[in-house]
């Protein structure tokens, strides 16, 4: 069971590296798919919160399975951490846009650059660890 668990970890890990790879040079075409996929993001975290909210109240295993599992706040934990690394970045994707609005020529500085890497590469990581406590808690570990 618990091999069965890391297996399954493993591939979610696998696949999240691969996406965290895809890197570009900063440009105006770059900011603004930045400011895109942040958007597409804060949706999809949207989305994750009403699904989960839908699984915890109506799914199979009920509110108590969930609630009464340590690895279900972890859960809630990390997702909750990765909601609040996100927002810097944020704010930085929409000025960095509005002054791509108003100077076609800007750029950010790389210190700003450097520190929002930095913030989105934590929050792949954290990003792994969810994967890894759903497959524990749905075997019951």
């Amino acid at each position: 069971m618990i091999l069965d668990a890391l297996l399954a970890f493993l591939h979610f890990t696998a696949i999240l590296i691969l996406a965290s790879a895809l890197r570009a040079q900063i440009g105006a075409a770059t900011l603004r798919a930045l400011a895109r996929a942040d958007l597409l993001y804060g949706i999809s975290s949207g989305v994750v919160i009403a699904t989960g909210l839908a699984r915890l109240f109506y799914g199979a295993k009920g509110y108590v399975f969930y609630t009464g599992s340590p690895v279900f706040w972890l859960k809630l934990a990390l997702f909750l951490a990765l909601g609040l690394l996100s927002i810097p970045p944020t704010l930085r994707f929409i000025r960095w846009r509005r002054a791509l609005t108003s100077d076609p020529a800007f750029a950010p500085a790389e210190t700003e650059l450097a520190a929002t890497r930095r913030l989105v590469f934590i929050e792949l990581h954290l990003l792994t660890l969810i994967p890894l406590a759903a497959v524990f808690m749905a075997r019951g570990l």
